[in-house]
């Protein structure tokens, strides 16, 4: 028996234990109340400072250090057992947090920590998909930490989002002060290049929604909001999605929402790290999709924020610059209480993959067990294609790739894991990235110190 198979058997044990409760009904998640300068439920905040201008500067190979996979246990796809592992990508580029995930995770109300800045490096981890075996590592240039990836369709270029160490504990996200193309040449001299691009970072208080490399690696588009976490002003400013031209880093087009809501918008903030499911490019490289929504509460570390009346978009990035929903067409309006904490409009644009949260933490229940739902785009309807076994007091699923019809998904699936540093002691907990494709979920081990959540992986 695997590894997995004895994890997945110990899991289904521990849960046939608790006789079902009959289906909790989840109160709606609690408005949230954003103040001048914080918000009142707060673990780890984020922020980066304003970047100068740019200068493109090589990383030469010394910033790939010397440890490998024979560190960190790995396990290949193929020993997951997963035919559908095959329609992976060849590799992947995902953040490694030599903490184990608490570099993002951060102090509780419980357990505060320190209350000054705090020094993450969390560095890159470069591996090869199918074999599971880790080609190199990319530690984070001195005095930062990486946040966020995003690759184009040749599986070879990458674009890395970076913020400053140590950051301050009052912003629940990293702000981008740098960013980097990644480039892969495996079996090469050179397995990875890192080069400085002179794309802007963005100012305090501007939280990023999410980032997306075009097919061809050459445009980047960033979705954001400016002054969300500004202690005076005006209040949040227009949701922006921006162009930006790789190498040079110009601008190329900018679409605002007018008038703005003065609320936080957009969808997908995570804490620490940058979505790259929340805006997509479609086949062609003339088509965005994007998320957009309201934040109506809080998850909490690890996950993010919570939103609702969100609406799938997509926009012809060959128009001129404007208003952004104007110039937008409206996909998919995603049901309020559907509490999607990843959602992706698939590739060939029939459907939308819904990674479920729920749970409160109080009850268990196989309502709160780990989902994924698919939304039928010419319905609006949709159909629940995977549900883990048991009964959990909380669990999601958070989709890191899809294939372009939505049949096969890599994602990352939570049940009832233990966080002491949050005062949560639940459960054995089942934590695993794998495959869900015809309703089953098999596990692949990637060798890195844990599992990947949403935006800690790019292929």
């Amino acid at each position: 028996m695997s590894l997995e198979d004895r994890i997945q058997a110990a899991a289904d044990a521990t849960a046939c234990t608790v006789g079902d409760i009959r289906p909790l009904v989840l109160p709606a998640r609690a408005p949230l109340r954003l103040p001048q300068l914080r918000l009142s439920r707060r673990w780890t905040m984020w922020m980066a400072p304003v970047t100068a201008a740019a200068v493109v500067t090589a990383l030469a190979v010394g910033l790939v250090s010397a440890r490998d996979a024979r560190t960190v246990p790995s396990v290949s796809t193929a020993a997951a057992g997963s035919s559908a592992a095959a329609t992976l990508p060849a590799y992947y580029v995902a953040l490694d947090d030599p903490t184990g995930g608490k570099a993002f995770e951060g102090p509780s109300p419980g357990n505060p920590g320190p209350g000054g800045p705090m020094a993450f490096h969390v560095g890159l981890a470069v591996g090869d998909t199918r074999t599971g075996k880790r080609l190199v590592t990319l530690k984070p240039p001195r005095g930062q930490t990486f946040i966020g990836v995003t690759g184009a369709a040749d599986d070879r270029t990458f674009v890395v989002a970076a913020a400053s160490s140590p950051v301050p504990a009052d912003m629940p996200t990293a702000n981008p002060d740098a960013w980097y193309l990644l480039r892969l040449a495996p079996g090469s001299a050179r397995p990875a290049t890192l080069t400085k691009l002179p794309i802007p970072g963005q100012p305090s208080g501007t939280p990023v929604y999410g980032i997306a490399l075009s097919p061809d690696g050459s445009e980047l588009a960033v979705m954001y909001q400016p002054n969300v976490w500004q202690a005076t002003g005006p209040g949040a400013g227009p949701l922006t999605l921006r162009l930006y031209s790789i190498p040079s880093g110009h601008a190329l087009r900018t679409w605002t929402q007018v008038p703005p809501s003065r609320d936080i918008a957009g969808f997908g903030m995570y804490f620490g790290r940058l979505s790259n499911t929340s805006v997509t490019w479609l086949p062609g490289g003339h088509t965005l999709a994007f998320a957009d929504g309201l934040v109506g509460g809080v998850d909490g570390p690890p996950l993010g924020f919570a939103y609702h009346h969100v609406y799938i978009y997509t926009l012809d990035v060959t128009r001129p610059s404007g208003n952004l929903l104007a110039n937008s067409k409206p996909v998919l309006h995603v049901p309020d209480g559907a509490n999607c904490e990843t959602v992706q409009l698939t590739a060939d644009g029939k459907s939308v993959l819904c990674g479920v949260y729920a749970g409160n933490s109080e009850v268990r229940s196989p309502a709160n067990a780990p989902k994924l739902r698919v939304y039928s785009v010419a319905t609006g309807k949709s159909r629940l294609v995977y549900q883990l076994k048991g009964s959990y007091e909380e669990g999601f699923t958070a989709v890191l790739w899809a294939s372009p019809d939505g049949s096969t998904v890599l994602a990352g699936v939570d049940g009832d894991v233990n966080y002491p540093r949050f005062g949560k002691e639940s459960g054995p907990g089942y934590r695993h990235a794998g495959i869900i494709a015809k309703g089953t979920f098999t596990p692949i081990q990637f060798p890195l110190h844990s599992p990947p959540y949403m935006g800690e992986i790019a292929f």
